[in-house]
């Protein structure tokens, strides 16, 4: 059976914010006078900012991350397929959803694509963060989708269990071959939005 559905991480996936991001993280790390050595785009892909912040940092470290990312993420931009892959999951008569991290500025960063989902979740819904599957299943039972027919896509292994968690297909877009062994057991994964191809992901 074809996946309709489709529910979209933001950061890192339809957006390309990760540049910015990492670069207000370095920044924040520099003020707060915190000494790292390991790979911290590796760290964020395979963790999240929110885990440095709680291994590494004081409370007010994310605080003062948030704050420094908004003003630094002025030009932020979708990859350039993802316009024609979401009218397409429309024109097909499937559904694009959101669940982000991102609170609901969100919304801003869509702007004309925000037409395209039937609903975005942000951190300003109050559901638990992925991994745990609570937004997820939220969309699945308010609009009655078949998870057969449903996938989660994502850029990060928490998006990936957040997926498995809920009972639905998972899409992993690995930009950086971090995950190219797979490791995480998604039904696709690719490296280049070129190369999504909505056939390939089956029930």
């Amino acid at each position: 059976m074809e996946i309709k559905n489709y529910i979209w991480d933001f950061d890192g996936t339809l957006f390309d914010t990760y540049p910015v991001m990492l670069d207000a993280l370095q920044q924040t790390i520099a003020k707060h006078g915190i000494l790292y050595d390991g790979d911290l785009a590796y760290f964020i892909k395979k963790y999240s900012i929110r885990k440095f912040a709680l291994d590494y940092a004081t409370p007010e470290f994310i605080d003062d991350y948030h704050t420094l990312e908004d003003e630094l993420q002025t030009d932020v931009k979708f990859y350039p397929e993802i316009p024609a892959i979401l009218s397409e999951i429309v024109n097909n008569g499937g559904r694009n959803f959101v669940v982000s991290h991102r609170d609901n500025k969100t919304y801003q960063y869509l702007g004309d694509l925000t037409n395209l989902f039937s609903e975005i979740i942000t951190s300003d819904n109050h559901l638990a963060r992925k991994p745990d599957p609570e937004a997820l299943t939220y969309l699945i039972d308010k609009y009655n989708l078949d998870p057969s027919e449903t996938a989660m896509v994502g850029d990060r292994p928490l998006d990936i269990q957040a997926g498995q968690n809920a009972g639905i297909k998972t899409i992993l877009f690995d930009e950086a071959g971090i995950f190219l062994d797979n490791a995480l057991k998604a039904d696709v994964v690719f490296q280049t939005w070129k190369n999504f191809e909505l056939a390939k992901v089956r029930g």
